[in-house]
């Protein structure tokens, strides 16, 4: 009976202790939640919004809507100390229910919660997408840049499908050893319609269902469910980008026709040494991932190096003179160039940091209550990394809003100021960072030099011979491209057509 009262005294103790513990441990500062408790968010350029709260709130923010606690990070700080430091606990991912479960993303493995099914599909993308076999992807990535240069040669008005036919090409390649006509055909079309989806609903809370879970089961023609009609068309893109390639590579193996690639290779390696359902599914959504990845973020960061040069002229002029001393007229840059173009990777870490693809990084959950800073963060919050934000911190990025690929030129002054570090931000964090990112670079560096080396980009100009200002303003989906704008793109030479023909006809 006396331990029975001690364990009880105890017990009371106890939590007399945690509700003291409780009252001096306060929540991250934020703006109050109405009546219902919930905060109304911005539907577009959430991270422009999160950045002017930072003023108010600091840099680790805190909303609560609809019963779902939200955590903004707004700094490298704390995205370093959570991400990094406590990657433990950081490295998982809400339940996004718009996304896995009403449009049907649940195969894109860079948004499966952190466990074993997770570390499945991060190891096979490993094996076969590391850096170390950079070099055997470079062949493609080169030949798909060499048929872009000739395709805007052919018909510069079509920049934009040039470069998701480009992007889109090189993956295909790489996952389902598919050739992409210069035309493009429709794989292009099957990605871009897919990622509109998960561009559109990418932002976690865009759509009410990613708070209240329970509303994915209300039928489409039930009044407000617009949501649900739209998300029935992305799925079928969804499923067709999922399914379609890679039955495609099935068929052409059956009848000995299908070429060495990813899905090739382990579907072989599955067959020698059996393999199940499970396992087939394990390639064919790693496929799918690659597909998904590399069809769309480079041609936020293509783009956005034509848009850039276009109202920068001076850095047009500045990289032409390097190519010009470095490679002369008689051909065009290899990967091999690299070390010696130096200014080229400037001009492609600037397009990463000016206007970053995922402008508000991937959503994290955290799986245990944690504290940081003296703030609780309780278990299952979701927290937001202010990539946009990140990338144009004053301190760090001096003139920020300036595309100004000169401030990655000098390592050694920048180490000794503490400014302008590598944008790797651009790319993620911790244990959640892109597996692809120097695939992605690569792809990046190469068409940004062999454009320079053959192309003047310039503002177009109307019939009158009025200047045309472009819109330089970004698209506010999850992932962020420039709006469509028009551009001159022109032969440097006589010359450098014909090299341009000559690199497309010998690939």
């Amino acid at each position: 009976m006396p331990f029975l009262l001690l364990a009880v005294l105890l017990a009371v103790l106890a939590r007399r202790a945690l509700l003291a513990r409780a009252q001096h441990t306060r929540l991250p500062p934020g703006p109050k939640a109405s009546w219902f408790g919930a905060v109304d968010l911005p539907k577009e350029y959430q991270w422009l919004t999160y950045a002017k709260w930072k003023q108010l709130y600091g840099d680790v923010i805190y909303i609560h809507i609809f019963g779902n606690p939200i955590v903004v990070l707004n700094s490298a700080e704390a995205v370093n100390d959570l991400f990094e430091k406590r990657s433990a606990i950081y490295s998982s991912r809400p339940v996004r229910t718009m996304i896995n479960e009403v449009i049907g993303f649940d195969w894109l493995f860079s948004s499966m919660p952190y466990g074993p099914w997770w570390k499945r599909h991060r190891a096979l993308f490993h094996q076969n997408f590391n850096s170390t076999n950079l070099p055997s992807a470079q062949p493609v990535v080169q030949r798909e840049t060499q048929t872009l240069l000739r395709n805007l040669v052919e018909s510069p008005d079509q920049l934009f499908y040039h470069v998701k036919r480009s992007s889109a090409a090189i993956v295909m390649m790489m996952s389902y050893g598919h050739q992409i006509a210069p035309e493009g055909d429709m794989y292009v079309n099957i990605a871009d319609k897919a990622l509109a989806g998960l561009a559109g609903a990418g932002i976690f809370g865009t759509y009410l269902v990613d708070y209240l879970s329970f509303l994915k089961h209300i039928p489409a023609w039930f009044p407000g469910a617009s949501f649900k009609r739209q998300a029935a068309e992305w799925r079928q893109m969804n499923r067709s980008m999922l399914n379609l390639p890679f039955d495609m590579v099935k068929q052409r193996m059956a009848v000995g026709t299908a070429v060495p690639c990813f899905v090739v290779n382990e579907l072989e390696r599955l067959f020698v040494v059996g393999g199940d359902d499970e396992e087939e599914k394990l390639i064919k959504n790693v496929a799918a991932t690659v597909y998904a990845a590399g069809a769309d973020t480079t041609v936020s960061a293509t783009l956005s190096f034509f848009l850039a040069t276009m109202v920068h002229p001076e850095i047009q002029v500045k990289a032409q003179a390097q190519i010009d001393k470095v490679i002369g007229s008689d051909r065009l840059p290899t990967f091999e160039d690299r070390e010696s173009l130096p200014y080229i990777d400037c001009i492609v870490w600037e397009c990463l940091r000016w206007n970053p693809v995922t402008p508000l990084g991937l959503a994290r959950k955290v799986t245990e209550d944690d504290e940081y800073r003296g703030y609780k963060i309780p278990k299952n919050t979701t927290v937001l990394p202010n990539v946009w934000l990140i990338l144009h911190e004053e301190k760090m990025y001096p003139e920020p809003l300036r595309f100004n690929p000169d401030r990655f030129a000098d390592d050694k002054r920048n180490s000794a100021l503490g400014i302008n570090e590598l944008p790797l931000a651009a790319f993620g964090f911790g244990r959640r960072m892109c597996p692809g990112r120097w695939l992605a670079f690569e792809t990046v560096w190469l068409t940004v030099a062999t454009t320079l080396a053959a192309f003047n980009i310039s503002k177009p100009k109307d019939d009158q011979g009025n200047v045309i200002e472009p819109d330089t303003n970004y698209t506010p989906a999850s992932l962020s491209r420039p709006k469509p704008f028009k551009c001159s793109i022109m032969p440097r030479s006589d010359r450098a057509i014909a090299l341009v023909h000559q690199a497309y006809d010998g690939a």
